[in-house]
């Protein structure tokens, strides 16, 4: 590299590109960068970030935000290629849009994409924000695994202390039972 593009540039550049076109320009590239290496089974990590925001940035909104409560922010919903943790791409929204449902439209419109070039994940894998019915219902219709985390809730906790007592569980490898 002999150059970089200072930040203003690249502002100042894109500012002038139609917004709808411009996403389709950088997925275009983005997924050039990435697209090679899902010849080989691949996992696909989902996740959600809060930002905080000083300022007066373009949908800042108060919504969940655990360090700061009540300050404005965006959610950032990121899919990385597991264990390259390779960004496949990141939405931003509203700062009251954290929940998983508000990425699931984007998320299936990418993998419907990649399923067309027979480049799906071999799963999914995401934290207990993306345990709900909704999310692992998208996943079963495109016939894409899932690994999702669980709330430990009262009940959760009573299924697991009831299934510990039974004798049913089989040997699956590298010491664990299932």
């Amino acid at each position: 590299m002999t150059k970089v593009v200072s930040e203003d540039s690249a502002r100042r550049a894109l500012k002038g590109m139609d917004e709808k076109l411009a996403g389709e320009w950088l997925k275009k590239h983005l997924k050039a960068s990435y697209e090679p290496l899902l010849d080989e089974p691949w996992a696909l990590d989902i996740d959600s970030t809060v930002k905080l925001l000083y300022g007066h940035q373009e949908n800042a909104k108060v919504g969940y935000n655990p360090t700061k409560p009540g300050r404005p922010s965006h959610a950032f919903h990121s899919y990385f290629i597991a264990n390259l943790r390779l960004v496949v791409d990141v939405e931003v929204q509203a700062g009251n849009r954290t929940a998983s449902s508000f990425a699931q439209p984007e998320l299936w419109e990418m993998l419907d994409s990649l399923k067309e070039s027979g480049r799906v994940p071999s799963f999914l894998r995401g934290d207990c924000a993306w345990g709900t019915d909704r999310a692992m219902q998208g996943a079963e219709e495109r016939n894409i695994g899932y690994l999702f985390k669980l709330k430990q809730t009262a009940n959760v906790k009573k299924l697991i202390a009831r299934l510990f007592g039974k004798d049913s569980w089989v040997d699956a490898g590298q010491s664990w039972k299932a």
